[in-house]
């Protein structure tokens, strides 16, 4: 297995890595780990726990309530959740035209709290010059 060592000391976790970790992909769960051990701190939004919420149930067959216990137990103890407000709307709108708006969303939570970094498998985001995203390295 090849690694690829990044200095990241702050991040924003899309919905894919929730979602991925709740229904036990394990290289997604040792990256995770990963972070956890290197005191990377760690930030979302409450859409991404929506998104996490609603396709775990559509896409893997997982319960509302056992999606929202492990977001209890897990996301909510080593992650940031963060607000979304009208200045993150209203910085999201610049965005829209590249990225989904629940994405754009999510590019404006960072910006507005100063996170450069998102761990996604989304290579959208790569669109965004001023967002470095980060992916699981088999």
């Amino acid at each position: 297995m090849r690694r690829i060592f990044i200095i990241i000391d702050k991040a924003f976790l899309d919905a894919n890595v929730v979602i991925y970790l709740n229904v036990g992909e394990e290289k997604v769960i040792r990256f995770f780990k990963d972070l956890l051990m290197k005191k990377v701190k760690l930030y979302t939004n409450v859409l991404v726990l929506d998104e996490g919420i609603y396709i775990s149930k559509k896409k893997y067959g997982i319960k509302y309530e056992d999606t929202i216990n492990f977001l209890d137990s897990i996301i909510l103890t080593y992650v940031n959740v963060l607000n979304i407000g009208p200045n993150e709307y209203r910085i999201a709108k610049r965005y829209m035209n590249i990225l989904k708006p629940s994405d754009a969303l999510h590019v404006a939570t960072m910006l507005s709290n100063h996170i450069t970094t998102i761990i996604s498998e989304d290579r959208d985001f790569d669109k965004i010059d001023s967002i470095k995203r980060v992916w699981v390295q088999d």
